[in-house]
Parts: structure tokens; C-alpha cells; sequence
């Protein structure tokens, strides 16, 4: 059975070896390929793809402790690290070795993985952060370091007009029954 801890890092790694030539340079891509397998994976099956904390960091969503997770990939094998350069500028790049953990991820995560390495692989990270930046509710719902409530930026417009009129409705109701 997964643990949350190690069914992240089992996407981390996944993104990384479904990412061109098995290699992926920067951390903002990395964070959110994370954060739009979570969509993809919810929006197309049902369940989480995992319970890791994703939270709000400055340039858009970002994965939890990341340092942790890659440290533990890295001390494992199953992802290699090193300093390249974008521009004059320095970057990690993260590179699959190849090593598998074990259990595999089911097919239905596999797939919400590469639909969202395919989506980031053209882009820079300045434009995923512009599209988080825009289309991210929970992104811009809470403050920096504060974990995000992701699904919510799957509903509609309606949608989530509708569940934000009925909580506020339902405080209301709690905070009247409360005080009385």
C-alpha cells in the first residue's frame, strides 16, 4: 500500500521520466506538471491522484516539502539532480535513472501524468504561472504557504458561485445558532 509520502514522490518521479528525453529543468514546471495531474486525474477518474499538500507558493502552486521528496528520490536512485543554466540563470535539471519504485502506478494515474507533462512541456514557466496566476481559485484564495484546496479550480463559473453562496449561507445559519 502507498503511503501519501511515497505515492507523491512516485509522481515526481513519473513526471520526470514522461518528460522529454526523460529530463526535466526547473522546479515551476515540475510543481505544476503536480498540480495538473491532480486535475487531470480528477477530472477523468474518480479519487485523488494523491493526498500530498499542495500550497500556495509565488510563482503558483507548488509541491509540499519538495526538498524532502527529492532528496529521498534522489538517495533512492530513481531521479538524478544537477546544476544546468537557462540563460545566465541557474536551474536544477531532474533526470529519470530509469529505476522504477515499486508498486507501479496504476494506468488511470500514468495517463493523468502524461496528459499533464504533455500540457507544460511547450510552455515556459513564466506562462504556467500566468495561467495558474488567472485560472487558480485556490491559488488565489489563501495566503503564500497555505495548502490549496485544488478541485475547487475544476468547477465552473456556477458552480462554484453556487457552493460559495451556500457556505456562506450555512456560516451564517452556524453562526446565528451559535450565538443564541
Amino acid at each position: 500500500m502507498h503511503t501519501d509520502r511515497e505515492l507523491a514522490k512516485q509522481v515526481i518521479a513519473e513526471i520526470v521520466r514522461q518528460s522529454p528525453g526523460d529530463e526535466l529543468a526547473g522546479k515551476v514546471k515540475l510543481f505544476k506538471a503536480f498540480y495538473f495531474a491532480h486535475l487531470y486525474y480528477a477530472r477523468d477518474t474518480v479519487g485523488y491522484l494523491t493526498e500530498w499538500p499542495i500550497v500556495k507558493m509565488p510563482n503558483g502552486p507548488g509541491i509540499d516539502d519538495f526538498g524532502l521528496l527529492i532528496d529521498e528520490l534522489v538517495q533512492d536512485g530513481i531521479v538524478e539532480t544537477e546544476g544546468t543554466r537557462i540563460g545566465p540563470y541557474n536551474a536544477t535539471l531532474y533526470r529519470a535513472t530509469g529505476r522504477q519504485s515499486r508498486p507501479p502506478l496504476p494506468e488511470d494515474a500514468v495517463k493523468a501524468i502524461r496528459k499533464a507533462v504533455e500540457f507544460v512541456s511547450d510552455k515556459t514557466g513564466a506562462q504556467l504561472s500566468d495561467i495558474t496566476h488567472e485560472f487558480s481559485r485556490s491559488w488565489n484564495d489563501v495566503e503564500e504557504g497555505q495548502p490549496l484546496s485544488i478541485y475547487l479550480d475544476l468547477l465552473s463559473d456556477e458552480d462554484y458561485d453556487n457552493a460559495t453562496e451556500r457556505a456562506s449561507r450555512v456560516s451564517k445559519e452556524l453562526e446565528a445558532a451559535w450565538s443564541e
